[in-house]
């Protein structure tokens, strides 16, 4: 009898599975007339949940890459007299840790959301508020490095445009500029993730940001203007022309603990947080569910990163700017 009281609990647990993935399927379907205003910025750090998820993430792509920058800049850094900004900086774990190592240079953060540190903060160090889609409010060639990351999520594209321009107007020629964004792509992911991150991807979309926007960046630095089809592409194509030496480095980042041992579990955690707690009040109103439904599919999602060994890839892209 117990053998066929757990049958029958099994073939019920695979019925409720499947009713909640065509659920899924079904809310997804009919909820494409709905739209988000992007003016709501669900991607700013609403809490201290968010602040810490950024933090983490600083220390696993430390980790991931065994270095803050990509970009053949220490030497310039650790002469003085230098000038990098960080833009979208977030609660700023980079630039600490940063304008510790080269207390010579001189570091500058901004951000749409203040969640930096406003007084306990190296001497080297500026933090200001500041909307990069309004520009950068620092002279041409001014800079020796500048970065920006994780802003896929933010930016529309015709804002990515716009951004790497300003990145590159600020910066001195010979200077660098480096990139860092996920592919929002994951491989090898059970069916309730792979619905799951499709619905996100299409959330994302409505709102006019481009998450695939690195790979597009790092195609059209080999492609002439005459090869694209828009004139944000041609836009995009003349800015990236000014870079030359540019590179491009791509890392694979497993998730769970099963098949990625202790870096697999950090990012399943990262993930955790961002489902349960970034966009916990989006989603589940943008594929038509419930709250409980949305964190049920996500237990799901988590339980099948124990049977497959899923994966992502992060790309950092780095280039100088040419002499003038």
């Amino acid at each position: 009898m117990g053998n066929s009281h757990s049958s029958r609990k099994s073939s019920r647990n695979k019925i409720s599975k499947k009713k909640s993935l065509q659920k899924l399927n079904n809310s997804e379907s009919t909820k494409q007339q709905q739209t988000y205003d992007p003016s709501s910025k669900f991607h700013v750090p609403k809490n201290n949940n968010d602040i810490d998820r950024m933090q983490q993430e600083h220390f696993l792509f430390q980790h991931i890459w065994q270095c803050n920058f990509s970009s053949p800049i220490e030497q310039t850094l650790k002469a003085g007299n230098a000038k990098v900004l960080d833009v979208g900086c977030g609660p700023g774990v980079w630039l600490l840790s940063t304008s510790l190592e080269y207390p010579l240079t001189q570091f500058y953060g901004i951000d749409i959301a203040p969640v930096f540190p406003k007084e306990i903060k190296p001497e080297n160090l500026e933090f200001i508020q500041s909307d990069i889609t309004n520009g950068i409010k620092f002279d041409d060639n001014y800079f020796d490095f500048v970065r920006m990351n994780l802003l896929s999520t933010s930016l529309q594209e015709n804002q990515w445009v716009y951004a790497i321009e300003e990145l590159v107007r600020v910066l001195k020629p010979g200077g660098y500029i480096e990139i860092m964004e996920p592919e929002f792509q994951f491989y090898n992911v059970g069916p309730y993730f792979s619905k799951l991150n499709s619905c996100l991807i299409n959330f994302i979309s409505s709102t006019g940001a481009n998450v695939h926007i690195t790979q597009k960046i790092e195609s059209f630095l080999n492609t002439s203007n005459s090869q694209t089809s828009s004139q944000t592409d041609v836009n995009l194509c003349n800015i990236l022309s000014k870079l030359t030496d540019v590179h491009s480095d791509t890392r694979t980042i497993p998730i769970g603990g099963v098949h990625g041992g202790k870096i697999g579990t950090i990012y399943e955690e990262l993930l955790n947080m961002y489902f349960k707690n970034t966009v916990v009040d989006i989603l589940p109103w943008y594929i038509g569910t419930s709250r409980e439904n949305y964190l049920e599919l996500w237990k799901m999602c988590q339980e099948e990163f124990k049977n497959y060994a899923s994966f992502t890839n992060l790309v950092r892209f780095w280039g100088k700017k040419i002499a003038e």
